[in-house]
């Protein structure tokens, strides 16, 4: 009988959300109420709230009185209270779950961080304060974009100001640190970075201490997998519209934004490595530890963090010989990470959740059959 009417309290304190009862959720709180009820669609009170700018203030009460930052709703709606305030592009319950510790890396059920969700739904200010609390540098800079021959006689002619960030990617592979990408955006206002680089891909040419240029840049080039065997076989068998995409974008020059400013690119080049900015180091690292433990369905797809120090991150390409990537596994995009998505509908198990989720968005179609890509699906190995 006790625990019918605690769940009675549970469901009453969950309709007292979208009717923005502050005053009733915490007297119900105070009578011993749950916070942490799910309905028929998997929402807990707080994913309610944050699904409604009109809810900012239920949002705040409820996680002042302990509701569970991370909460995670499975399903075609997946995802954490984040992802769900990220995707409405509601920036002022955004800021409001990063300052409680919500942990911006978690990956929904369609392997997207809140952060990608934001830019795919073109919200520029959520994208601007998800970066802002979790990127390891921010700051404009200038991009050289000419010939390297007419760039030496006329620099200033060649090179455009860009928005440079560098963050963690959700990941994969939550036994091992978090790895780094490069976004580069035109303006501040774009949602969508014009360039995304994943730096554990690249290699990083930096200025020589010896240096005496008074405009010292950086080189940064994507690598390219030295293929043997099968994957010499696919690298030939699969050149297609997926894989001319898989080549361009692969380098880009970038010098500080004041011409001779070696401390900032200094730090630029630190954060590509896994240190952060001295003034501006990472929140959510700071705050991760001290909220509460989401659901293990969430856990299963979150990244561990190195808390307080970062451990510095290896943008070089891993070996061919590094553990995991055997030569007929490879994904057949990249030929870098391990196969471990489908198409559907027509099933083919062809590469890496990031490359195929990449095509999918470019429908560019399956890269074995061509057929349109309806879903990206993650497989799991025992």
């Amino acid at each position: 009988m006790g625990q019918q009417q605690s769940q009675c309290k549970e469901e009453l304190l969950f309709q007292q959300v979208g009717y923005n009862d502050v005053e009733a959720i915490k007297s119900l709180r105070r009578e011993g109420a749950g916070l942490e009820w799910v309905d028929k669609l998997g929402r807990t009170p707080l994913i309610s709230a944050c699904m409604n700018e009109d809810l900012y203030d239920v949002a705040k009460t409820l996680l002042q009185l302990g509701s569970n930052v991370n909460a995670y709703r499975s399903g075609s709606n997946s995802g954490t209270p984040l992802h769900h305030a990220a995707k409405r592009g509601l920036v002022n319950t955004v800021k409001l779950l990063l300052s409680h510790g919500a942990n911006p890396l978690v990956l929904d059920d369609n392997i997207q961080t809140a952060l990608e969700v934001a830019r795919a739904e073109g919200h520029s200010s959520v994208v601007r304060a998800i970066e802002n609390h979790s990127c390891l540098f921010s700051g404009w800079m200038r991009e050289f974009y000419g010939p390297s021959f007419l760039e030496f006689f006329a620099p200033d002619f060649f090179s455009r100001r860009v928005w440079v960030v560098v963050v963690p990617t959700g990941s994969r592979n939550p036994a091992k640190p978090f790895k780094l990408e490069l976004a580069v955006y035109d303006s501040l206002k774009d949602a969508q970075p014009r360039m995304e680089m994943p730096l554990w891909k690249a290699n990083l040419d930096e200025p020589k201490p010896s240096s005496q240029s008074d405009d010292p840049s950086v080189m940064i080039v994507k690598n390219s997998t030295n293929l043997s065997g099968k994957s010499q076989r696919l690298e030939g068998a699969f050149v297609s519209q997926a894989r001319r995409w898989a080549r361009v974008n692969r380098q880009m020059r970038l010098a500080a934004e004041r011409k001779g400013d070696k401390k900032q690119l200094k730090w630029f080049c630190e954060a590509c490595r896994g240190t952060p900015q001295p003034m501006n180091p990472p929140m959510f690292l700071q705050t991760f530890e001290t909220t509460s433990a989401p659901p293990q369905s969430a856990m299963n797809e979150m990244p561990k963090l190195n808390h307080p120090a970062m451990t510095p991150v290896d943008i070089s390409l891993p070996s061919a010989n590094s553990e995991g990537t055997k030569e007929d596994g490879l994904c057949v995009i990249c030929v870098d990470a391990s196969y471990e998505a489908a198409c559907v509908p027509c099933g083919h198990v062809a590469g890496c959740v990031s490359c195929l989720k990449e095509i999918k968005n470019k429908k560019l179609g399956c890269p074995v059959c061509r057929a349109n890509i309806d879903q990206v699906i993650k497989l799991y190995r025992l």
